[in-house]
């Protein structure tokens, strides 16, 4: 490597020390921009890291049936029902009526699938289909020490377990038979088992529903809330039983889970082959409702993550610009104060490359310096915030590359121009300048 080559960054950084006040306001600048962007686009990737997470543990081969799209042909209502109040006793230890409705059930609501739709996708004539659910959605009012608290309640297939990987900490969870004998069997979530009974053992136990008892047959093990559903917080009853407690003859949604992830595509037409056929509708556009899944959730997401990522980075960008202006009037004033010594370089045989080089290296220094620091400090604050806000900032090497090349690319560009100036000097004037 040619000498030149060596010194010319021990020159570079001389000067720069010479002046080191300056050079520190001077790589303000550039720390201030390339923190705010590492930040921002560490952050952005962090909150698409979480929903990607929270998406994914509803399954990643499941697809998801939901009522909507019109009232088009074939379309069907119901509108679900409430069940009158009741207050019921607190029982014995041995299973007397717990915490006890205080108000009717919430539930039904208007939808148009059918446990018709449900039993046709059941059959077992679709090798591509693992398991199917549906669900009725409520909620009742429970005595929680002495006061009123609503809870929700669902009304699923016994599938809805394995479907969702749920199991028990106590008790057992309920079976295909009870669906068919619409039993009055109940499975508590993990929190809700707490919030009512804390300590005891809920298993055996009774509570009102509507005017009915129900028995807790099971509690589930905690799980991690999805963001969407939050299977903790909930009590779990057959469809059956819900349908005929709610007075909803419909659903409110149903999840087919296929065999494989790669089966998705093929079971998401399958299913609304079979819907459309059983609700008389020949044109899929008038489909009274959507079929959706996991993959399609997270692809959007990402979108409207990425989208909102770089929108965020490129505001914080902004700030990379004034650093780079604020690098191109420094060396201004540098080219001015050490005209007698460009002159004197000039006299003595320096190249227009040299003086170029020179200015150009002492630039990109100053501004990888400032990258280097603003990686750094955009590292913290990132996890900082991220802390702070309940989720893990994701910096990724793209990122840590981005900051560098567009630090040293700012100092090329911003440099440019005032080393060409001082390359252009001319060395009699030069050194002639006071």
């Amino acid at each position: 490597m040619p000498k030149r080559l060596i010194s010319l960054p021990k020159q570079a950084l001389r000067a720069i020390l010479t002046n080191k006040g300056r050079s520190f306001l001077t790589v303000l600048g550039i720390v201030i921009g390339i923190a705010s962007v590492i930040a921002l686009v560490s952050l952005g990737n962090g909150v698409q890291a979480s929903i990607t997470k929270r998406i994914s543990t509803l399954g990643s081969s499941n697809v998801t049936v939901i009522p909507g799209g019109g009232f088009g042909p074939g379309y069907r209502t119901q509108q679900g029902g409430q069940g009158s109040s009741g207050q019921g006793d607190r029982g014995s230890d041995g299973g007397g009526m717990e915490h006890p409705g205080s108000g009717g059930p919430v539930g039904g609501g208007v939808s148009s699938l059918t446990f018709d739709d449900l039993k046709s996708l059941q059959t077992g004539k679709h090798p591509q289909i693992k398991a199917v659910t549906g669900g009725v959605t409520g909620s009742v009012i429970l005595k929680k020490d002495g006061q009123d608290r609503r809870y929700s309640v669902s009304g699923t297939s016994a599938s809805y377990f394995s479907i969702n990987n749920l199991t028990t900490e106590k008790g057992s969870l309920f079976k295909e038979a009870d669906e068919n004998a619409k039993s009055r069997s109940v499975v508590l979530g993990n929190d809700m088992a707490s919030d009512l009974y804390g300590s005891k053992n809920p298993v055996g136990r009774t509570i009102a529903i509507g005017n009915e008892a129900f028995e807790v047959t099971g509690v589930l093990k905690k799980v991690e809330e999805s963001g969407f559903s939050n299977p903790n917080a909930q009590s779990f009853i057959p469809n059956t039983t819900a349908s005929d407690t709610f007075g909803s003859k419909n659903l409110s949604s149903i999840t087919v889970q296929a065999k494989s992830d790669k089966d998705v595509d093929a079971v998401k037409a399958d299913v609304k082959k079979v819907i459309l056929a059983n609700h008389k509708i020949t044109d899929a556009k008038l489909a009274d409702f959507s079929v959706t899944s996991a993959r399609d959730m997270l692809s959007i997401m990402d979108q409207v993550t990425g989208i909102l990522t770089s929108f965020l980075a490129g505001i914080a960008a902004i700030s990379l610009v004034v650093g780079g202006i604020g690098i191109m009037n420094i060396m201004l004033v540098s080219v001015t104060e050490r005209t007698r010594e460009i002159g004197l370089r000039k006299a003595v045989g320096a190249r227009t490359f040299d003086i170029v080089s020179q200015f150009l290296v002492e630039a990109v220094i100053l501004t990888l310096l400032g990258g280097l620091i603003g990686m750094a400090l955009g590292a913290f604050i990132a996890r900082t915030a991220a802390n702070m806000i309940g989720f893990s900032a994701v910096i990724t090497a793209n990122a840590v590359l981005l900051a560098v090349g567009v630090s040293s690319a700012v100092g090329l560009v911003f440099g440019l121009y005032p080393a060409v100036k001082a390359s252009r000097l001319n060395p009699i004037d030069a050194l002639r300048y006071e």
